[in-house]
């Protein structure tokens, strides 16, 4: 099949399949007179392989994430005898890994790493619920004393000497109370980006980037035999 498909550019044992370099060039530079470079067939052969819909984050540039697929695996043989069963399985496998790998590139969206003088403003709001619990304790007292004699000795009726009936009463008041107090507000804190920090959050992004590539890769792993010995 591989001859109908790309004449005389495959090995002719066609019992090994062919690596991916072999289909390549043999899709860009059969039949054309000025041959494309070896780091640049990706470029021209992608579309002949993704020829097919899968889901790719609107975060990530297209053509450049088929052509780093492409020059991951440029040496490695295909895992399928034909062509067509290869980019059939290429074709799932991508319907099924990348759902889960788009979260993760729209979770890398963010400001302009490089933007002088670039600011972020973050609005917290703060909800607190307070209960406290007061009390006050009063003390009344009530002093009646009452003399018939002396009328004019204020003072020794005070001091206790000349008193018919006395009476000394205390109250004593407690009271206790709860009160709840709800407090609302919205925090605004503006972040001003060093360049220092930009470049150490750069360098977190693209180990973020690089990770997720990484796990595509070892997905995609399954659909070839391995690197050519």
């Amino acid at each position: 099949m591989f001859p109908l498909i790309f004449p005389m550019m495959l090995p002719t044992n066609y019992d090994i399949p062919p690596t991916l370099y072999d289909i390549m060039n043999s899709i860009v530079n059969y039949d054309r007179e000025e041959k494309v470079k070896i780091n640049e067939l990706e470029k021209y052969a992608r579309e002949k392989i993704f020829d097919f819909n899968y889901p790719l984050s609107d975060k990530v540039n297209k053509e450049d994430f088929e052509v780093l697929i492409l020059k991951k695996f440029k040496m490695y043989r295909i895992g399928y005898q034909t062509m067509t069963a290869f980019k059939n399985a290429l074709e799932v496998k991508l319907n099924e890994v990348m759902p889960k790998y788009n979260k993760m590139f729209n979770m890398l969206d963010g400001w302009d790493l490089f933007n002088d003088g670039e600011k972020e403003t973050r609005n917290v709001i703060d909800s607190r619920n307070t209960n406290s619990i007061s009390s006050s304790n009063g003390t009344n007292i009530s002093d009646r004393r009452y003399s018939e004699l002396p009328q004019n000795r204020i003072q020794d009726v005070q001091d206790g000497k000349y008193i018919t009936d006395y009476n000394y009463d205390t109250d004593t008041n407690s009271m206790t109370g709860n009160n709840s107090i709800n407090d609302n507000g919205t925090l605004n804190e503006t972040i001003n980006r060093s360049p220092s920090y930009k470049i150490k959050l750069y360098k977190e992004f693209q180990d973020d980037v690089n990770s997720i590539y990484t796990m595509i890769f070892n997905d995609l792993d399954d659909l070839f035999y391995g690197l050519v010995m």
